[in-house]
């Protein structure tokens, strides 16, 4: 395994790490948007529960004091985690493009090499070549 091949390895797993970052916490924003979803249908059914009994309607301010404060601190947290996505793409993106460069790299060794190699081979049946041509002329 050539250097080349060693850096593009290196630079892959570094790319499969930050897009495992991201994935990470793009699961963290759909779990609170899950979450908030949750608050809503909860919501929904204790307004349900509360407009046919008048016991009920009275808790109900309460319940949904007590979601509307729930569903704030979940919208900060998934404004939160929703910068860090940003940041975490914006990883994902240099990483992938440090990957390229190191193919690229590795793509242009690899065809500097196979050319070297062809000339070499050009030169061998060229002397070759020379050399019969020559014992022909001796002969």
């Amino acid at each position: 395994m050539s250097q080349y091949d060693k850096l593009v390895r290196l630079k892959e797993f570094e790319l499969d790490e930050k897009r495992r970052d991201a994935g990470s916490i793009l699961s963290e924003i759909n779990r609170l948007t899950e979450k908030k979803q949750s608050l809503d249908v909860s919501l929904k059914q204790e307004q349900d529960i509360s407009s046919s009994s008048i016991e009920a309607l009275g808790q109900y301010s309460n319940f949904a004091s007590r979601v509307k404060k729930e569903r704030e601190i979940v919208d900060g947290a998934i404004a939160e985690v929703e910068k860090a996505y940003v940041e975490a793409s914006r990883l994902v993106n240099a990483a992938y493009q440090e990957f390229r460069k190191a193919e690229i790299i590795r793509d242009e060794a690899v065809e500097k090499e196979a050319e070297k190699r062809r000339r070499e081979q050009q030169m061998e049946m060229d002397e070759v070549a020379q050399n019969i041509h020559r014992h022909k002329n001796t002969n």
